[in-house]
C-alpha cells in the first residue's frame, strides 16, 4: 500500500542512521546484490546531506531539485541514473510513496566506451615488474579471466592443477562457474600451495588457523574452519584474533601501478583490465564465443563480442598504401607527400 507524506510514522527516520537501517532491511527483502546495497547506500547517504532534513520529511521535489543538482556539476549520465534508482529504491520500499512525474533534466546520450587492450609483450613487462603475491593474482587473472574479487576470494580447494580448472563461486549476480587455469602456471602455483600449507600450519600453532566460511558452513561442519582447503589461496599478512583474512584488491592494484610506472607502458591499466585482455587473447587463440562466454560469466554474446579485436582499429590506412589513379587530373600518387612524411616522422 502507498501511503501520503502526511501519513509516514516518522519514528525510527529521524536519523539517517535509522534510515539505512530499515533501508538495508528492505534492500535484503528485495535480494539487491551486495554491490548494489552498497552503492545505494553511498548515494542516499549523499542525497540526505543534499536535503538536510529528516527521511520522513522528503518529497518529490527534493528529488527533482537532486537530479538537476547533479546535472549542474556535469555528472554523467550513469551516474545520474545509478542516483535516481537509489533514491526511487528508498522512497518506494522505505517510506512508501511513489515519484510520481519529475521533470528532469534530459540524461545524456550513453557514451560508447573504448577498452585498454594491453599487448601481450606489455603485459610480459608488467609481470616482470611485480613479485611475490601479487605477481601470481595478476598472472592468474589474465590466465583464468578472472575478475579482481573473485581472485581475492579463491579458496585452496577452488584451484584444481590436476584438471587445469578454476572453481569460482558465488560471482557477480550470484553466479558460479567453470574457468581454465594455464599449464604454464602450474609449477608456480605449486611452490605457492607449499608456501600456503607450512603458513596455515604456522598459524595453528599459534593458536589461530581459522578461515571464515560462507553461508552457515562454519555451523553444520565444525572443524571445517581449521581445514587447509577452505583457507584463502591468496591470503593476507593480517590475521585478526584466531582468523586470517584474505589479499585485498589494493594489494595487486598497487603493485600494478608500480610496476607500470617502472616499466614505462603509458596507458591505463587496471587488474581488471587482465581480464578484457583475457577475452581478447582467448578468442585469438582459437576459442569460440560460446566457450569464452561460460569461461567469464557473460550471459550475452554481444557482452563478450566486446573484447574481440578490442586491442586495436581494424582497416589499412590510405597513407600506407600506394593510393590508386585519379583519371580526373591523370595524375598517379604513387607516395605520400613530402610534408606530410616530415610531420609524422
Amino acid at each position: 500500500m502507498v501511503r501520503t507524506v502526511n501519513s509516514i510514522n516518522p519514528v525510527g527516520l529521524n536519523f539517517m542512521s535509522s534510515a539505512l537501517e530499515m533501508f538495508r532491511q528492505a534492500a535484503i527483502h528485495e535480494n539487491l546484490l551486495p554491490k548494489t546495497r552498497e552503492d545505494y547506500a553511498a548515494e542516499m547517504v549523499k542525497f540526505h546531506k543534499f536535503c538536510a532534513k529528516p527521511a520522513s520529511q522528503w518529497l518529490p521535489s527534493d528529488v527533482r531539485h537532486w537530479l538537476i543538482h547533479l546535472h549542474d556539476l556535469n555528472y554523467s549520465g550513469s551516474s545520474r541514473s545509478k542516483s535516481l534508482c537509489a533514491v526511487k529504491f528508498f522512497f518506494v520500499h522505505v517510506l512508501k510513496l511513489e515519484l510520481g512525474q519529475l521533470d528532469l533534466p534530459p540524461m545524456p546520450r550513453p557514451r560508447k566506451t573504448l577498452r585498454t587492450i594491453p599487448t601481450i609483450a606489455e603485459i610480459g613487462r608488467l609481470f616482470s615488474g611485480m613479485k611475490g603475491l601479487s605477481k601470481t593474482m595478476a598472472q592468474i587473472m589474465f590466465g583464468s579471466g578472472l575478475r579482481v574479487g573473485e581472485c581475492c576470494k579463491l579458496r585452496v580447494q577452488d584451484v584444481d592443477l590436476e584438471n587445469l580448472t578454476v572453481r569460482v563461486w558465488d560471482a557477480k549476480g550470484f553466479k558460479s562457474r567453470l574457468t581454465i587455469l594455464p599449464a604454464s602456471l602450474v609449477p608456480a602455483l605449486q611452490r605457492h600451495l607449499a608456501l600456503l600449507k607450512a603458513l596455515h600450519n604456522q598459524d595453528l600453532a599459534n593458536g589461530a588457523g581459522l578461515v571464515e566460511l560462507p553461508d552457515r558452513m562454519q555451523f553444520k561442519y565444525k572443524n571445517a574452519n581449521r581445514e587447509f582447503r577452505q583457507q584463502w589461496f591468496f591470503p593476507s599478512t593480517i590475521v585478526r584474533g584466531q582468523y586470517r583474512w584474505h589479499a585485498t584488491r589494493e594489494c595487486v592494484g598497487k603493485a600494478m601501478r608500480i610496476s607500470l610506472k617502472a616499466s614505462g607502458i603509458n596507458k591505463h591499466i587496471t587488474p581488471h583490465t587482465l581480464r578484457h585482455a583475457f577475452v581478447t587473447y582467448g578468442l585469438r587463440c582459437g576459442n569460440d564465443i560460446k566457450m569464452m562466454m561460460d569461461l567469464v560469466g557473460h550471459y550475452d554474446a554481444n557482452t563478450t563480442m566486446i573484447y574481440d579485436h578490442a586491442d586495436a582499429a581494424q582497416g589499412i590506412s590510405p597513407m600506407d598504401v600506394a593510393l590508386p589513379v585519379r583519371r580526373q587530373t591523370s595524375m598517379v600518387i604513387t607516395q605520400l607527400e613530402p610534408a606530410m612524411v616530415q610531420l609524422l616522422s
